[in-house]
């Protein structure tokens, strides 16, 4: 199979190493490829939104700090005008 990707490359006028080829062809072995690209188009929004929360909410908690920070100097007696 590695062959026949890098026949493939080769067609579309794409240099890679073979050994990516070959890391390629292992990966798929036995793997029904065909029934993978069908579901391609189901699949690929469910990652793209789980991906997202996950940044959400660290941006939250990095705001959060922020602010905490700022009223740890209040805390302390004295600001920055002060």
């Amino acid at each position: 199979m590695a062959d026949k990707l890098q026949t493939l490359l080769k067609a579309a006028n794409v240099t890679v190493e073979s050994i990516w080829t070959s890391l390629f062809a292992k990966a798929l072995e036995g793997k029904d490829v065909a029934a993978m690209l069908s579901n391609v188009g189901a699949a690929g929004a469910a990652p793209a939104a789980a991906g997202a929360a996950p940044v959400a909410a660290a941006e939250e908690k990095k705001e959060e700090k922020e602010e905490a920070k700022e009223e740890s100097d209040d805390d302390m007696g004295f600001g920055l005008f002060d």
